[in-house]
C-alpha cells in the first residue's frame, strides 16, 4: 500500500542533495536568476497592451463575438438576423440560421457616405453618448427641460471642434448621415413640443400620422398612465439619452472622429452647470481607457505594498539578546528576508518580461498579479527564515542548508504547484481576461519558485554567521522565536483539548453552511461600472443608464432575405 511520505521522503532526499551541492557552488546560483530576470525584463520594451474591453470580457465562443467577425455568403439565403444589445457590446449581430463565412456584415450592410439609419446600425465603433437627467426629480419633458437639453445639443454640435491640416472639424462634419443631414437628437424637441401640447405619446412606442417611432432606449425614468381608451400613455419622465454616431472610415476619418471624441470629453468636464439638468458621458474610447488608468494607479500601490513587505519581514527577522529589546546582529538575518522579497519581484518581472517577449497578449488587468505572487513569495521566505533558525548552528554551513532545503523546499514546491495548478486551469477559460492573467500569474508564480530554491540557499550562505556555544546538543544553539514558543507551549495544548475540538468542529460546520449558502447566492455577469476606479467619469453614466435606460433596451431587428 502506497504510503502518505512516498513522495515527501524523496523530495527530501533530493533537496538536502541539491542544498549541500548549492553550498559548494552558491556563487553561479546568485547569478543565473539576476541575470535571466535582467535579459527577460527586456519584454517589457515591446509592451503592447490588449485594451479592448469587448474582447477582453466576452468569451470567445460567444455568438456575439463570432458574429462581429462574421463573413457571411451571399449564395447562401439567410433566413433570419436579429440585432440586440447588451452593456459591454453595444452592436451584437445574431444570425439563426446556418451560413458560410465569406465576406463581412460590414460589406453587406455597410455603414457608407449618407446612408446611416438611426438605431439600425450594425458595425459602429465611434459613438458618444450624454445621459441629461431632471434636477431635482423633474420632469424632464417641460418646456424649461427641453430648453436646456437644446442649449447642450447645439453646444456640443457647434461649439466642440477638432483641428486637422489647417481645417476645422465639428460633429457636422464627422458625424454618420442620412438624407446629407447629422440624424442628431430632434426627436427630444418633437416629443417634449407634443407632450407640453396635450397630445397623448404612447410608450415604449408611439406614432404620429403614419410615422412611428421607438422611446425605450432614449426615454428613461418614465412614469405611465391610461388615457380615457385605456391605452398606455406617457406621465412623466426624468431622463434623456442623446446620442452622437461618428464616422469610423476610412481609417483618417476614425482617427478625427477619435480626436473629436477627445474633445469632447474635454468640453463636457468643463460644461457649465445647469439649473435644471445635471448630465453624464460617454465616448466609445472611454472603457478603454478607464481601465488603463485602473491599472496605472496600481503601480504606486504595489511599490508601497512592495515596500511594507520588505520592512514588515526586517521586523519580522530581527532577533533581540535574551532579557533586552537589544537586536541581535549576529543571529538577526534581515538581508536574508529583503532577499526572499527580491526574489519575488523578480519572478514576477521575468515572467511578465518572458511572456511579452513569446508575444503572449498582456492586458491590464495584469496589474493585479505582482500583489499575490509578491505575497505567496514572502510567504515562502518566511518559511525558508524559519527552516534555518530550526537547523543546529553547530553544524557545518553545507549540512545546515542541506537540513533547511530538506524541512522548507519540500512545503514550498507544494505550495508552488497547487497554486500554479490552481491559476494553470484558469487558462482554459473562454474569457481572454481571465485567460491573460491566469498565463502571467501561472508563470510567476513558477519562476518566483525557481528563483527561491535557486538563489535563496546560496544567499543564506553568505549571511549564515552564527554564535555557536562549544556544546553542539546545547539548546542555545538552535534559536526558537517568542511566536514558536507561544503556538508550540500555549496555542497547541489549548487546540488539543476536547472542548475546543467539538466547538471547532461546530465552527467549521457553519463556515461550510454559510459557504454553500453564499455559493447559491452567485449571479452570473459582469458590469462595466465594476471595471472602472471610483473617482471614473464613466462610473455615473453607467450608473444613469442603468437606472434609467437599460430596462427597455433597443429594438429589435429583423431582416428577411430569400
Amino acid at each position: 500500500m502506497m504510503e502518505f511520505g512516498c513522495l515527501e521522503r524523496p523530495l527530501a532526499k533530493f533537496f538536502h542533495s541539491y542544498g549541500a551541492f548549492v553550498s559548494r557552488h552558491q556563487f553561479p546560483f546568485i547569478a543565473f536568476p539576476v541575470l535571466l530576470t535582467l535579459y527577460l525584463a527586456t519584454g517589457y520594451f515591446y509592451l503592447n497592451p490588449q485594451t479592448d474591453a469587448i474582447y477582453l470580457y466576452t468569451p470567445t465562443d460567444a455568438p456575439s463575438k463570432t458574429e462581429r467577425q462574421a463573413k457571411v455568403s451571399r449564395s447562401i439565403p439567410i433566413r433570419l438576423l436579429t440585432r440586440f444589445r447588451t452593456p459591454l457590446d453595444e452592436h451584437c449581430i445574431l444570425l439563426t440560421e446556418p451560413y458560410i463565412f465569406e465576406r463581412i456584415i460590414h460589406d453587406l450592410w455597410p455603414l457608407g457616405e449618407d446612408n446611416y439609419v438611426p438605431g439600425r446600425g450594425v458595425t459602429q465603433s465611434r459613438e458618444a453618448q450624454v445621459t441629461v437627467v431632471a434636477r431635482n426629480g423633474g420632469n424632464i419633458l417641460l418646456p424649461e427641460y427641453a430648453r436646456a437639453i437644446k442649449r447642450l445639443d447645439m453646444y456640443i454640435q457647434n461649439r466642440i471642434k477638432v483641428r486637422f491640416r489647417s481645417k476645422t472639424y465639428t460633429y457636422r462634419d464627422l458625424c454618420l448621415r442620412w438624407k446629407k443631414k447629422c440624424p442628431g437628437n430632434d426627436h427630444i424637441q418633437i416629443i417634449s413640443e407634443l407632450y407640453n401640447h396635450g397630445i397623448n405619446i404612447t410608450y415604449p412606442t408611439f406614432r404620429i400620422g403614419n410615422k412611428s417611432g421607438y422611446l425605450g432606449a432614449g426615454l428613461g425614468g418614465v412614469s405611465l398612465s391610461k388615457d380615457d381608451n385605456n391605452t398606455v400613455i406617457l406621465a412623466s419622465a426624468k431622463a434623456w439619452l442623446l446620442v452622437y454616431q461618428l464616422k469610423f472610415f476610412p481609417t483618417n476619418v476614425s482617427y478625427l472622429s477619435g480626436v473629436w471624441e477627445k474633445a469632447f470629453k474635454i468640453h463636457l468636464d468643463n460644461y457649465p452647470e445647469d439649473p435644471y439638468i445635471s448630465i453624464t458621458y460617454f465616448h466609445s474610447q472611454t472603457l478603454a481607457e478607464e481601465l488603463k488608468r485602473n491599472a496605472d494607479s496600481l503601480m504606486p500601490r504595489f511599490v508601497m505594498a512592495f515596500v511594507i513587505l520588505m520592512i514588515f519581514a526586517v521586523i519580522c527577522s530581527l532577533v533581540t539578546i535574551k532579557g533586552t529589546f537589544y537586536v541581535d546582529w549576529v543571529l538577526s538575518k534581515p538581508i536574508l528576508s529583503i532577499f526572499g522579497v527580491v526574489n519575488a519581484g523578480m519572478g514576477i518581472a521575468s515572467a511578465m518580461g518572458g511572456l511579452i517577449l513569446l508575444n503572449v497578449q498582456y492586458n491590464d488587468i495584469v496589474a493585479v498579479m505582482p500583489f499575490l505572487v509578491v505575497a505567496v513569495g514572502t510567504d515562502n521566505m518566511f518559511l525558508m527564515v524559519a527552516a534555518v533558525k530550526r537547523t543546529s548552528r553547530a553544524l557545518p554551513l553545507e549540512k545546515r542548508i542541506g537540513e533547511c532545503m530538506s524541512d522548507a523546499a519540500v512545503s514550498i514546491l507544494i505550495t508552488a504547484l497547487t497554486d500554479a495548478f490552481s491559476f494553470g486551469v484558469g487558462t482554459i477559460t473562454t474569457i481572454p481576461a481571465v485567460q491573460i492573467f491566469c498565463i502571467y500569474t501561472c508563470c510567476a508564480l513558477v519562476l518566483t519558485f525557481i528563483y527561491q530554491v535557486a538563489s535563496s540557499p546560496s544567499t543564506r550562505l553568505l549571511w549564515l554567521g552564527s554564535r555557536v556555544h562549544p556544546d553542539p546538543s546545547h539548546a542555545s544553539n538552535r534559536k526558537q522565536c517568542a511566536a514558536t514558543n507561544f503556538f508550540q507551549n500555549w496555542y497547541a495544548p489549548i487546540l488539543m483539548q476536547p472542548a475546543i475540538k467539538a466547538l471547532a468542529g461546530i465552527w467549521y460546520c457553519i463556515y461550510v453552511g454559510f459557504a454553500i449558502y453564499g455559493c447559491t447566492q452567485l449571479r452570473e455577469g459582469l458590469e462595466p461600472v465594476n471595471l472602472l476606479v471610483d473617482d471614473s467619469y464613466a462610473k455615473p453614466h453607467y450608473v444613469a443608464l442603468e437606472r434609467h435606460f437599460w430596462h427597455y433596451g433597443a429594438t429589435l431587428q429583423v431582416k428577411r432575405f430569400i
